[in-house]
This record gives C-alpha cells, structure tokens and sequence, in this order.
C-alpha cells in the first residue's frame, strides 16, 4: 500500500514512485532496479531549451494531494491519475526569468521558500491560506539550488538561500557554487542533482567526489543519519531533482525496498 508525503520532498518512508526528467533514461533505469517507480516529464517547450525536461521547474509540491503544475503541462493528467488534487499555475511560463520559475519555489515545514517576483501567485495564494510564512529570498530557482535533507537542515551552494535559511534558524551546509554539469548552462545546481528515497536515503545523480566539497556533503548527511546513494559513477548532472511522489505505508512494502 502507498500513501502521500505529509511534507513535500521529505518522505517519512522509502518511496515507491518519483518524478523524474523524462531526459535522462538512465536514471529510471536506476531506480527501477531499486524496486522504484517514475512517473517522467515531456519537454516543455515553453521553458529554456537546457531545462525543459525538468520536474523543479514544471511542478511544485504541495502537502498531502496537493500539486502545482504549470498551467497546461501535460504532467496534469497523470498526476491526478495518481490522486493528486492538481492546481495549474495562473501565470503562463516563458523562457525568460522570471516566466521560467513560476513552480521555483519549494515548502519546508510551514515556509513558502522563493522569489515573490517568480512564484506563481496561485501558489503564494494557497501557502497564505494554508498559514504558511514566506520567506523570500532573491534566488528564483530555489528548489533548484536547495537540497531539503531533513525538517531542519539543507545544502546549498547559493549564498544568499543559504544566509536567508541560516537567519530562518534552520542548519545549512554552504558548498562551492558549481562543478555540476547542466549541458547549455555553465553549471546546474545541487538540488537539481538529488532527492530523497527514504528519511535515512538521498540519492545523486552522480558521484560526490566530483564536487570539491563532496566529502563535506557526505558527512553532513551522515551526522543526520541520512545515507549516500550515488546512482551512476561519473560527475553530478543537474537533471532537475528527484521528486518522490508517493510512499509505502506497509512494512511488506518497506521490506521489498530494501
């Protein structure tokens, strides 16, 4: 049996389905032999050409059902085949900033992190109907540029995200900014790279040890009893986050993942 995320991007256990960039084939392959599901993005030709496959950019998650997606994308039908209860964006995306990061901004715990010159205002409506506190921050893609670790710390290689979230009081890990390859741009961000598998699992879209601060990272998720997994050798990709989706909510399914 599977269930939703109470928190976006931080399931409470292993996953069983994500969201995934429909670019990259060898990365549902990957999780395919770790018993997960990938639900996969189409290009979305009215994003930049370098990111259009990318689900930080075509979606942003809300508690439990809910899912903002950009108005007309076709992740819509799919996502409410899930259960989903799907809102499009009331803003059209472009491929100019700030049209590109319209789902930029990402929830954590009862924060609405972003730009509020980015972030759709259907989903800045919601969030203050919710009860949730803004905090604004300069970077638009900040889903992309954040890896959520657990309720209270994250890694970041932007250093305003990383000063604003530090003065919200949550723990941040600060890395050198690039050595993330994102072909077209020159360089991706790190939560473009990642996403959680489990509480006590996030797994990367390459080696660490191709980013300089790779063993930083490293150790800063195992203080936080969060474990490594590196999906392919070779060096990080910005390939737009591993979105999980939904959960097992039985310990038979728990076990199978394992």
């Amino acid at each position: 049996m599977t269930g939703f995320l109470r928190c976006p991007r931080l399931p409470d256990r292993p996953v069983s389905q994500v969201l995934i960039s429909g670019e990259v084939p060898w990365l549902k392959a990957a999780l395919a032999c770790r018993g997960i599901a990938a639900l996969t993005t189409d290009p979305e030709p009215r994003l930049p050409h370098p990111v259009r496959f990318h689900p930080d950019l075509q979606v942003c998650p809300f508690s439990e059902k809910q899912m903002f997606v950009l108005k007309g994308n076709s992740l819509e039908i799919p996502l409410r085949d899930l259960g989903f209860q799907v809102t499009p964006t009331l803003g059209e995306p472009g491929p100019l900033y700030p049209r590109d990061v319209l789902c930029g901004g990402f929830l954590w715990g009862n924060r609405l992190v972003g730009n509020p010159k980015g972030v759709d205002q259907a989903i800045q409506d919601e969030a203050k109907a919710a009860g949730l506190v803004p905090l604004w921050v300069r970077q638009g893609y900040g889903a992309c540029s954040t890896a959520l670790v657990d309720q209270s710390s994250a890694v970041t290689g932007d250093p305003g995200m990383a000063k604003a979230l530090s003065q919200a009081g949550f723990q941040v890990l600060e890395i050198r900014p690039g050595h993330i390859q994102l072909p077209g741009y020159d360089t991706g961000f790190l939560g473009g790279c990642c996403g959680k598998l489990a509480p006590g699992e996030m797994a990367f879209s390459g080696a660490l040890s191709s980013h300089p601060d790779g063993e930083l990272i490293r150790a800063f998720l195992q203080k936080r009893g969060v474990r490594v997994m590196e999906l392919r050798k070779g060096p990080l990709v910005d390939v737009g986050g591993i979105l999980p989706l939904l959960e097992y909510r039985e310990t038979g399914g728990q076990e199978k993942y394992r």
